[in-house]
């Protein structure tokens, strides 16, 4: 797998394409969350091999039952600099994924969930490519993407956790919500390069940001922060009711 020994390029993508996000950037922070996660990436991958490969969330299950998903997040933990216990980690675990971030543990536990899923998105585009799903929904983490990036000619939705890239629609952007493609029904707000904007349906009233510039490449996890580019034209968009 390409990915699991890519900092370099992490980080490069960072720096090179950093501004087009409208904020400053914290790269070295941003480093040692890669750094932690790649380490988690390349721990795990030899030992899939036995595990489920049939759902997130069973491999999940699967791993906190044989033990490997405490340890890893005591090793994330520990990398952060806020180590628990081994004990506490299914407990850190569980305030992770109820959102609460303040609890110690809480964070180490979400980088080594999003590590896991990078590596199972990665063995299942592998596998299946990129799939068809009209939806903003990732079809691997069921997480809602605000990210459609343009890759010749075709329209793809990147998940913002896990990575996964899959197919919207080919030639004209279709709306992932509604899939409404009638042209003059959807807007597109972009810098004069044509490299970031907003894409606007007035069927469903929905938005979402889009890499227009196929020139950008960069690993997939960061797709949509550089998107975030896109936000600026939020004031562009119609008043709802």
């Amino acid at each position: 797998m390409i990915f699991l020994n890519n900092l370099e390029e992490f980080i490069s993508s960072l720096r090179k394409y950093g501004h087009l996000t409208g904020f400053k950037l914290d790269i070295e922070t941003a480093k040692k969350i890669e750094e932690i996660q790649l380490n988690i990436i390349n721990d795990i991958n030899n030992k899939l091999t036995n595990l489920n490969l049939d759902d997130l969330n069973k491999l999940i299950s699967e791993l906190s039952q044989n033990g490997l998903m405490q340890t890893l997040i005591k090793e994330a933990s520990k990398a952060l600099g806020e180590e628990i216990d081994i004990n506490n980690a299914d407990e850190a675990f569980k305030e992770a994924l109820e959102g609460n971030m303040n609890f110690r543990g809480a964070k180490a536990s979400l980088i080594a969930l999003q590590a896991v899923s990078r590596l199972y998105a990665e063995k299942y585009k592998e596998k299946n490519g990129e799939i068809l799903n009209v939806s903003p929904y990732c079809p691997i983490c069921g997480s809602e993407s605000k990210t459609m990036i343009k890759a010749d000619n075709d329209y793809k939705m990147v998940c913002h956790f896990c990575g996964y890239i899959w197919k919207v629609s080919e030639k004209k952007i279709v709306c992932p919500y509604c899939g409404n493609s009638e042209e003059f029904s959807l807007g597109v707000f972009s810098d004069k390069e044509g490299r970031v904007g907003l894409v606007y349906c007035q069927n469903c009233k929905s938005s979402w940001r889009i890499i227009l510039d196929e020139s950008i490449k960069a690993p997939s996890i960061l797709l949509p922060l550089i998107a975030l580019g896109g936000e600026k034209f939020k004031g562009a968009l119609p008043i709802s009711d």
